[in-house]
């Protein structure tokens, strides 16, 4: 084992511990986590208000600071400006500022954690409740929930149970319902700014049609099935060419696709908001109709072409292959006729004839010896004769 393995494995030095400690600590000036979750946020409501947002519980950070959505990376506020819910970008330590423009604040669970993972579920059903309550009481025009999981426990639906972003079918009251995802960056499906915008482009269109300020809507627009993330196209070999971050303004807002490369706060919201949107996605399909009736009449032209090409080399090889057919059963009648005569000659006559001969042959020899053996037998009677 290596020296710098060797030392991978020994017991890290107790300074070490307290300086990583320490910094911990002074995340919060000083104070631990546990003081931190001592801390509450107040609730920003009152009668009338156009939207209110509903949070699950503040973070460590929002705790700490006293402030709404004040943890970093949330893409809160900046989303309200993009959107056009607020006139101005508004930070997290002007959270308050929210209830002159008709937004207000509150979350469901008190009590500041790390993650909502580490929430109880009847906490945050107990929660739920008197959210409920306060809706009933303050009568806004829409109440939104920050995150799926939040309305699902509110709901009491399950992961497997059907849902959609957007407008929900039921009713708080005389108070709309909407979910978005979650504002924060840590959630998996819409990580960027950029991603959750149309949410709140929409929510921004269904607020005006509530106060009548649009008179025709189609509903359509306002229910979004599946996970929605829209695909952006990567830019950032353009941006670090231009020597800018791809990540301005809380996420990647200028792309290849967009009518305006323009990076300022008044285009961002016009360009991706539902009806530039809508109008692309029309357009693409158009242009799919289209390229499919392209594709079919070029395929059907080439289906012809084929059919005739087969045609007539269909047509080439019968009249090429009847007339060698013929002449093939001509000769094939007469080698049939020779081989016969041929058959009924040669062979077996000749198979006859050898073994005639071999018959005869072997006759003659015997014969030959026959004689020879007389022949013997005299000469020796006549010497016996001689010696007598």
């Amino acid at each position: 084992m290596s020296s710098l393995a060797f030392n991978k494995l020994k017991k890290r030095a107790a300074s070490d511990l307290i300086e990583k400690s320490k910094k911990k600590i002074d995340r919060f000036d000083g104070l631990t986590v546990e003081e931190v979750q001592k801390y509450t946020l107040p609730d920003y409501l009152k009668e009338n208000l156009d939207i209110v947002f509903v949070g699950i519980n503040p973070s460590l950070m929002a705790a700490h600071r006293g402030k709404y959505y004040a943890g970093p990376g949330n893409h809160f506020y900046k989303l309200l400006y993009e959107s056009g819910l607020t006139p101005k970008c508004i930070t997290f330590e002007e959270d308050h500022k929210l209830l002159q423009y008709g937004i207000g604040l509150t979350n469901i669970v008190t009590r500041p954690t790390r993650s909502s993972a580490d929430l109880k579920r009847i906490e945050i059903k107990e929660g739920a409740k008197i959210v409920e309550e306060k809706l009933r009481l303050f009568k806004p025009k829409i109440a939104i929930f920050n995150g799926k999981c939040i309305y699902e426990v509110y709901a009491n639906k399950n992961s497997k149970s059907p849902f959609h972003f957007g407008l929900q079918s039921e009713l708080i009251g005389d108070t709309a319902v909407w979910v978005v995802p979650s504002s924060s960056a840590r959630c998996a499906n819409f990580p960027r700014m950029i991603d959750k915008l149309h949410f709140y482009s929409a929510l921004k269109k269904y607020l005006k049609f509530l106060k009548g300020e649009i008179e025709e809507v189609d509903i359509k627009e306002f229910f979004f099935e599946g996970k929605c993330k829209q695909f952006i196209p990567s830019t950032s070999k353009m941006w670090r060419r231009k020597n800018m971050s791809a990540f301005m303004h809380g996420g990647r807002i200028a792309n290849k696709d967009t009518i305006y490369l323009d990076t300022s706060d008044e285009n961002i919201a016009v360009v991706y908001s539902t009806e530039f949107i809508v109008k692309k996605l029309e357009e693409k399909k158009d242009n799919d109709n289209k390229n499919e009736e392209r594709e079919q009449l070029h395929v059907c032209s080439l289906k012809e072409k084929s059919n005739e090409i087969f045609n007539e080399n269909v047509e080439g090889r019968l009249q090429e292959n009847t007339e060698p057919k013929l002449t093939n059963v001509k000769n094939r009648i007469k080698y049939n006729k020779i081989y016969k005569k041929n058959k009924r000659l040669s062979p077996k006559n000749v198979q006859r004839s050898s073994k005639v001969n071999d018959s005869l042959d072997f006759v003659k020899l015997i014969k030959q010896r026959l004689l020879e053996k007389a022949g013997d037998i005299e000469a020796i009677q006549k010497n016996r004769d001689s010696q007598k």
